[in-house]
C-alpha cells in the first residue's frame, strides 16, 4: 500500500514538472525556464508601494509584509482598461495581485492585475451569478 501511494506522488510530480519544464503551469501562470515547478503559480495580493521602472522592480505591501517583484520581460500587465499595459502605466497606491515565481532569491512577477473600482464590479456581478446558479430562487 505504502508503495503505491509513493508511486502514485511521484509519478504525479514528474507530470507537474513535465508540465512546469513547457513554461504553463496548471495555475496558467507562465513560468520562467529555470524556475522549480514547487515554486511557480504564487500569487500575492497588495497595494504598490515603489515603482522602479527603469531595474524592473514592483514592492508590493500587504501589511505586515512588503514583498519585492522583478518583472519579467513577458510579464502581462492587466489594468481595467487596458489588458496589455506596462509596468509604467501602474500608480504608486494602485491595489494589484501579483502572479509571481521564485527563482532562486528573487520573487518574479509573471502577471500583475491591478484592482479597482471595475474588478470589485466584476467580481460582485461573479458572486452574484454563482449564489443565483447554487440558490435558485423557488419561483424560477
Amino acid at each position: 500500500m505504502l508503495v503505491c501511494a509513493v508511486a502514485g506522488g511521484c509519478a504525479s510530480r514528474s507530470a507537474a514538472s513535465g508540465s512546469a519544464a513547457n513554461g504553463v503551469t496548471s495555475a496558467g501562470v507562465v513560468a520562467p525556464r529555470n524556475a522549480p515547478p514547487e515554486n511557480v503559480g504564487l500569487e500575492f495580493d497588495g497595494v504598490i508601494g515603489r515603482i522602479d521602472v527603469d531595474k524592473q522592480l514592483i514592492t508590493v505591501e500587504r501589511w505586515p509584509l512588503s514583498r519585492t517583484f522583478k518583472v519579467s520581460p513577458d510579464c502581462e500587465v492587466d489594468i481595467s482598461t487596458n489588458a496589455t499595459a506596462t509596468v509604467a502605466e501602474l500608480r504608486v497606491n494602485d491595489p494589484v495581485r501579483i502572479a509571481y515565481a521564485e527563482v532562486g532569491k528573487e520573487l518574479v512577477a509573471n502577471r500583475i492585475v491591478r484592482r479597482g473600482k471595475a474588478y470589485e464590479q466584476e467580481q460582485r456581478g461573479k458572486m452574484e451569478r454563482l449564489n443565483d446558479m447554487l440558490y435558485p430562487s423557488p419561483n424560477q
